[in-house]
């Protein structure tokens, strides 16, 4: 690992925050899985990372925490059967559908791991990117590692274009309005510190609840590492159709834009303000020059020259007065609501990170 693939709290533009809790030498590790219509994989996907952390046994010891999110199919029956003869996996069955933001809440509330891993159920990455995050995390002792297919050295493989297209634009907003220079804000294949995820007070129900969390590490000044990552549909396809879920790719995108708002609202306000302000400028510099024009050749006295030079404006050319007028009162209007959304902003980050310090 090259120290490129890490962000310094420093590089990032925070302050360092406050210790949390250090991470062992040989740490606890919970690999939490959330798991919805999942029949056709998930006895392959726990076998593989079972074996896979077994195989660990000399770096960490493990726990295996599968949260079935109330699927209509054998999910959870089949999760339960593979946890029955082995002690260091458990099972714990929504009655319905909560979503993935609940099942991760779930999950993180009954992890017990110095770390916890969060990983696809789909095994869309392979497993070693565990022990990847793992060795980062214990190495460089940061709050989270994202594992991210968008950062160099990252890739991404048969994910349909459309999907592709909208979650690539989606990350770079995030990544332009966070103060994190993650390349993947919207990844749930993660590693955090254990008991830091398990105090973050979180809400969101979506897949936007991994934004979310990115969105309140950085308000508790937490120490982030991203590692280059493989997400791989190859084995998709016939899956994803037999899947009684949707998607959701517009609604999640739609979510991911606002919480780029949430970032940084001020840049929603100030762009559009700033250019209605020039438009506005060149409207009344362009009349000036007009009321100019006409004042010069009409005859009396300054002020009758230039009450003549407007109404000839106002003549030829009305549409102006009303685009400069117009444009002026919106920019005002929103650069004042960028400000404040800005301050609205700092009082609730202020008021989160003192009631995060309190519990």
């Amino acid at each position: 690992m090259t120290d490129a693939d890490h962000l310094d709290p420093v590089e990032a533009g925070l302050e360092p925050g406050d210790p949390v809790s250090r991470i062992p030498e040989r740490p606890l590790v919970t690999v939490l899985v959330p798991a919805y219509n999942e029949a056709l994989k998930i006895m392959s996907s726990l076998t593989e990372i079972y074996a896979y952390m077994q195989a660990l046994a000399d770096r960490c010891d493990f726990e295996l925490l599968v949260v079935d999110d109330g699927s209509t199919d054998e999910t959870g029956d089949i999760a339960e059967a593979f946890a029955r003869s082995r002690p260091e996996v458990r099972v714990v069955r929504q009655v319905v559908n909560m979503r993935l933001g609940q099942a991760l809440r779930d999950g993180f509330r009954l992890s017990r791991g110095d770390i916890v891993v969060v990983f696809d159920s789909d095994l869309s990455y392979s497993v070693d990117h565990i022990g990847r995050m793992i060795d980062t995390m214990v190495d460089e002792q940061v709050t989270i590692v994202v594992a991210s297919p968008y950062m160099k050295g990252g890739q991404v493989s048969a994910i349909p274009w459309r999907r592709e297209l909208m979650s690539k634009q989606a990350n770079r907003l995030l990544s332009m309005t966070s103060q994190y220079p993650i390349k993947t804000i919207t990844a749930m294949v993660r590693a955090y510190n254990g008991p830091f995820i398990r105090n973050l007070s979180l809400k969101a129900m979506g897949p936007e609840i991994n934004t979310e969390i990115m969105y309140k590490a950085q308000i508790m000044r937490a120490r982030v590492a991203e590692i280059p990552a493989h997400l791989d549909w190859s084995d998709q396809a016939e899956r994803m159709a037999k899947r009684k879920v949707s998607l959701r790719v517009s609604t999640t995108s739609k979510l991911l834009v606002f919480a780029s708002f949430l970032y940084r609202p001020i840049a929603f306000f100030l762009v559009p303000g700033v250019l209605l302000l020039l438009i506005s400028l060149w409207s009344a510099g362009s009349l000036l020059v007009t009321v100019w024009d006409n004042a010069r050749i009409e005859g009396g006295n300054l002020d009758a020259r230039l009450t003549h030079g407007f109404a000839d404006a106002w003549d030829l050319r009305p549409q102006t007065f009303i685009i400069a007028g117009f444009s002026f009162v919106v920019a005002v209007q929103l650069i004042s609501l960028g400000l404040l959304a800005t301050q609205a902003k700092r009082y609730f980050e202020e008021l989160f990170y003192a009631a995060s310090r309190q519990r």
